[in-house]
């Protein structure tokens, strides 16, 4: 094509014909102009298309994780649903008129199982989007902004979370004499002493006879039931504003998911 070009150039000015040698001279001009334009061109739309099928892996990806959330706040709402019945089953059992303290401390242990946890959310899409300056990749900043809130309102609600359990923790372990409060005994009927203790240890360990609650332990327990039943309350509702936060999330994701191209 080039010497093609060259040879009508060439035959133009051997003929003298300087006018029409500069009319198509202009002429190739604008034909390298447009053929370079249309190579521009070409390569944006090439990068354009590449930039799109990118930015939707990254709100797959992004969705993906915020499954993975929800899935784990799920699994939390249900133990914490568990907890709230056995606090509430222990104080049942403490309006009793003599309850049995095994039973109490067994229910009271279940009330504080798994409450003291640290939620881990799934952000590393969001943070591989962060790092190298590829937050440029999403064109939507208003998904950016939703998901810095989203991250935000996890890390506040997973605080409160973990100091609520702690508290309950700490109750709990505040006792001196676990033989007392029958925790001892409903952990070796039921509990990891059950699975954990050596049998020659375990049958030295009397559970025969079970013990009363003195009137002190007794209220001590039932304002413990009480402490309980409120914070697995909080815990939940807690949840289920994480939930919310999750499930607002994901429809956001799901659409950009799909319809990018």
């Amino acid at each position: 094509m080039i010497k093609f070009f060259r040879k009508i150039r060439q035959n133009l000015i051997m003929e003298n014909k300087t006018s029409k040698y500069f009319k198509y001279a202009i002429g190739e001009i604008i034909l390298v102009v447009i053929g370079i334009l249309i190579a521009l061109q070409i390569n944006n739309w090439n990068k354009q298309r590449k930039d799109n099928k990118l930015e939707a892996e990254y709100y797959c990806r992004l969705l993906e994780d915020i499954e993975q959330d929800k899935q784990q706040i799920n699994q939390l709402k249900l133990f914490a649903d568990n907890r709230l019945k056995a606090s509430n089953e222990a104080l049942r059992l403490l309006q009793q008129e003599s309850p049995n303290s095994i039973d109490v401390g067994k229910q009271n242990s279940l009330a504080i199982k798994a409450i003291y946890f640290d939620f881990k959310p799934n952000n590393t899409a969001f943070e591989d989007l962060k790092s190298g300056a590829k937050l440029s990749v999403i064109k939507d900043k208003d998904i950016i902004k939703s998901l810095n809130i989203y991250y935000n309102n996890i890390e506040t609600l997973k605080s409160i979370i973990i100091v609520n359990g702690k508290r309950a923790v700490d109750i709990s372990f505040a006792h001196e004499d676990r033989f007392a409060n029958g925790h001892t005994q409903a952990s070796i009927e039921y509990g990891r002493f059950k699975e954990g203790m050596d049998k020659d240890v375990l049958k030295n360990i009397s559970t025969d006879t079970i013990p009363l609650l003195t009137k002190s332990m007794h209220k001590r327990l039932y304002n413990e039931a009480l402490v309980y039943i409120s914070t697995n309350t909080r815990q939940i509702e807690l949840l289920n504003y994480l939930i919310d936060y999750t499930s607002s999330m994901s429809m956001l994701l799901q659409n950009k998911c799909v319809s990018t191209d």
